[in-house]
């Protein structure tokens, strides 16, 4: 099974984190309340997959990796659209945002991320009033700048700020960035930023 950023890892109850650094207190105590993980874009190190684990504070984000023997279960950002729309979420801006965007993104293979994903992943209540939603698009054919800008230009309509990552087999990149018709982009991969020329990523 292929594991990707951003995709959301359901960890089995025996599962382990391996790291390179020392794990903080706070770790344990989340993996308990809610044992889901993020895959990081980084480079898979001897078969581990890197994930990122979320604390209940926003600074509190840990990087790590876990053996694919310790997932129960793999759900991708797309997957989440079908459970928002067939079932029942609780009343906060960023929630009430994806109306809009699902027909905004009708054309798209699209699904939130960030903190509204992991509740909808995890079932742990982590978005707050203030929360933005955060988006990704698996980009399979091409997509024009003035494709871009309009839906830059419907997003601002929502409620709440929408934070939009494309991506593509060679990286991810800002909606907004590209949006702007600029020579280069910012281009993020698993082993690093890069800044390429868009016609590199038709």
């Amino acid at each position: 099974m292929e594991y990707i950023a951003h995709d959301l890892l359901q960890l089995k109850e025996e599962a382990k984190l391996i790291s390179y650094t020392p794990i903080p207190e706070w770790v344990e105590h989340s993996l308990a309340k809610a044992p889901f993980v993020v895959v990081r874009r980084a480079v898979h190190r001897d078969s581990l997959i890197p994930v990122g684990v979320r604390g209940e504070r926003r600074n509190q984000r840990f990087g790590a990796f876990v053996s694919e023997q310790a997932v129960k279960q793999r759900i991708r950002p797309e997957d989440l659209v079908s459970i928002f729309q067939n079932g029942h979420f609780r009343n906060m801006p960023a929630i009430g945002a994806l109306k809009e965007v699902a027909i905004i993104l009708k054309d798209f293979a699209w699904g939130p991320t960030g903190s509204v994903g992991f509740e909808f992943a995890s079932g742990a209540e982590v978005i707050t009033t203030t929360s933005d939603l955060d988006i990704l698009i698996r980009l399979s054919s091409y997509l024009s700048v003035e494709q871009a800008q309009l839906i830059v230009n419907q997003l601002k309509e929502c409620p709440v700020s929408v934070d939009v990552q494309v991506e593509t087999e060679k990286g991810a990149f800002s909606l907004v960035e590209y949006a702007r018709g600029e020579k280069t982009l910012l281009l993020r991969t698993v082993y690093g930023p890069s800044l390429v020329k868009l016609n590199q990523l038709v």
